[in-house]
């Protein structure tokens, strides 16, 4: 059976993956931070499906603690066959009112997390010339967007973009797919259903929707791909 690892999968759309990924037949991990409480219930949920399902804890802003998580997931399953690096945290503030502190927390737990899992999992993936890396990006971040209120964030999700498209350059020759989802807003409190030129926000059904398409079959030849799921909406307009 494959395993796949999503990141941050206590809560929001880290739990929507891992529940879907378990009804696709995987056994998964549930990777948690601070929210035991939240990550046992998923793991609950998940083990209906999935019985061999395990959950992890990390810092993933942490080098050596990403390196033990993997150790331990590796030691009790065997394989990692997917990882999805969803953890990233979000801020939307004023730029001149954003603290040196929350700017560097930004950049860190989305670039850090990203890049810090990935290149744990890329050996055993390596070994075995086979695997895949989804990164949770987010809409416009292939491109220079400039809105004060998040400053760090689009920061942030530019540079997983290109830690995709770099990574993904460099694993090919070992069978190993990396791409990138960009959401347009899941969240329902910043934004009105007229801002979006569908009507309304992005569902995680939608970014589910987009996974199972990059894990299929149909999906073989796409590498270094980003696919933004925001039904034509564009930040700043």
């Amino acid at each position: 059976m494959k395993v796949a690892v999503v990141t941050g999968s206590s809560r929001g759309l880290g739990r929507a993956l891992v529940l879907a990924l378990a009804q696709e037949g995987y056994t998964v991990v549930v990777h948690f931070h601070k929210s035991i409480g939240e990550a046992s219930e998923v793991l609950r949920q998940v083990r209906t499906k999935s019985p061999d399902s395990i959950k992890v804890h990390a810092n993933l802003t942490d080098e050596k603690q990403v390196e033990v998580m993997f150790g331990e997931i590796l030691a009790k399953v065997g394989r990692v066959d997917l990882l999805v690096n969803n953890v990233g945290n979000f801020l939307l503030r004023e730029f001149a009112k954003t603290t040196n502190r929350q700017f560097r927390n930004i950049l860190e737990s989305n670039i850090y997390s990203t890049l810090f899992a990935s290149r744990a999992v890329l050996p055993q993936m390596r070994k075995r010339k086979s695997g895949q890396i989804v990164n949770i990006g987010a809409v416009g971040a292939e491109r220079i967007i400039l809105r004060k209120r998040v400053v760090p964030y689009y920061l942030a999700k530019s540079g997983v973009y290109i830690l995709t498209k770099v990574m993904a350059s460099e694993e090919a020759k070992n069978g190993i797919k990396i791409n990138m989802i960009s959401p347009g807003s899941l969240a329902q409190d910043i934004f009105k259903a007229s801002d979006f030129p569908m009507g309304r926000s992005a569902k995680y059904t939608d970014v589910i929707s987009a996974l199972k398409f990059l894990i299929s079959d149909e999906a073989k030849y796409i590498s270094g791909a980003n696919i933004e799921v925001a039904g034509a909406f564009i930040p700043g307009f």
